[in-house]
């Protein structure tokens, strides 16, 4: 850090003092709002460490009132104390922009994990919620890990903090899903928009970001019988990965922590269903002018439900869960089905676009009822309906 501005060396240090804070904080165990407090006090070190890089690079994290000019005029604060003076400060960068202005137009798993943090930040204020605590640790973990590397890369070893940490002792209950198991204390508390938020974040997410470790670290401890030996290491962290047979061997009279990868699950959404549901929405805008967003959500639902897999599909996002979310993707030509529900409609033709809405509005009630009811009657009129419509021969039709 010689010759560095002090601002510079300030700010580092803010930094490593919030995180350091954040670790004891999260690791003390009469706390019963370790999450809370660890993001809170995580986002103050991130948003100091960034600005000690961005002054580093020479670049003043300010807003600005201004992009014209050859100077930056910047935006400033005025705070005025009780017995009347008043001080200006600059309007520093918070930690969104921060991300924006480091990251660009890049989504990494170290990125992604900041954005979690910085939105549920909001969403945990002045709220004990302990029953998140389990659910946030493999964030929370990485968060830690990757502040310390980004210490390493950006300002070099002496700054590290992980030689400063140790493990902490740790009590785990019998495992189960949180948010089941937690759902009665999470109502109470008006807490149940978090959970909402994390399973739509982590939904969200590509595979290859969410089995990051980046984003989320996780490992799992296996108990063994305590070593013979007075001065044995109590626990090491490996990847089983690198293990020779003869290393495994060893490894049983001694306190480990076997790493094992995360299984990736390939995306395998066909390169013709290129367009997700937003995508969709603005085309099917611009081919047919004045459709309502709530009568395109249900026409929607009915072609999903008639050409799943071919104009439409559906991808799971946890293959080997049954409860697992899902996301939509669709063939561009599921906008041509849509343009002969939707014709221009006059006097003559009003009554059969009302009754080919009633019968996608009983289809959809059927298979709301019972998804594998048979349709296929109602989805055959629908067909002549449309015939009609379209004053089709039989030619034509076929």
């Amino acid at each position: 850090m010689k010759g560095e501005p002090i601002i510079v060396k300030k700010l580092l240090q803010k930094a490593k003092d919030s995180a350091m804070l954040a670790v004891e904080f999260y690791n003390k165990p009469a706390v019963h709002f370790k999450s809370e407090g660890f993001i809170t006090m995580m986002c103050i070190a991130w948003t100091s460490l960034f600005h000690a890089y961005f002054f580093k690079q020479k670049v003043k994290p300010y807003y600005r009132k201004s992009e014209k000019g050859k100077r930056p005029r910047f935006e400033k604060i005025k705070e005025t104390f009780p017995d009347g003076k008043t001080v200006e400060d600059f309007r520093w960068w918070d930690l969104s922009k921060c991300m924006k202005e480091f990251f660009k137009d890049k989504d990494t798993p170290v990125r992604k994990n900041l954005e979690f943090f910085a939105r549920i930040r909001n969403l945990i204020v002045h709220r004990n919620v302990p029953e998140l605590d389990p659910a946030l640790y493999g964030e929370c973990q990485a968060n830690i890990l990757n502040f310390n590397q980004f210490l390493i890369e950006h300002f070099s070893e002496k700054h590290r903090i992980d030689y400063m940490l140790s493990y902490s002792l740790q009590m785990f209950s019998q495992p189960k899903n949180f948010i089941e198991a937690t759902k009665q204390e999470l109502k109470k508390k008006n807490a149940e928009q978090i959970v909402s938020f994390i399973k739509a974040f982590r939904s969200s997410l590509s595979d290859e970001i969410f089995s990051s470790s980046e984003y989320a670290y996780k490992a799992v401890l296996i108990q063994v019988k305590n070593h013979k030996s007075n001065d044995a290491l109590p626990i090491r962290f490996i990847n089983e990965k690198d293990l020779t047979e003869e290393q495994r061997e060893q490894l049983k009279n001694m306190g480990i922590v076997l790493i094992k990868e995360k299984e990736i699950i390939k995306d395998t959404i066909p390169p013709n269903f290129s367009l997700d549901y937003k995508a969709l929405w603005n085309k099917v805008k611009s081919e047919i002018p004045g459709i309502k967003q709530q009568k395109f959500n249900k026409y929607k639902m009915y072609l999903r439900l008639r050409y799943k897999d071919k104009f439409a599909y559906e991808r799971i996002h946890n293959p080997k869960s049954k409860k697992s979310s899902s996301t939509w993707y669709y063939d561009p030509k599921i906008i041509d089905e849509f343009k002969k529900l939707f014709p221009h409609v006059t006097q003559s033709n009003e009554p059969i676009v009302k009754q080919i809405e009633e019968l996608v509005d009983k289809i959809l009630e059927a298979k709301k009822h019972n998804h594998k009811a048979d349709t296929s009657q109602w989805e055959r009129e629908i067909d002549e309906l449309v015939y009609r419509l379209y004053e089709l021969t039989e030619e034509k039709k076929k």
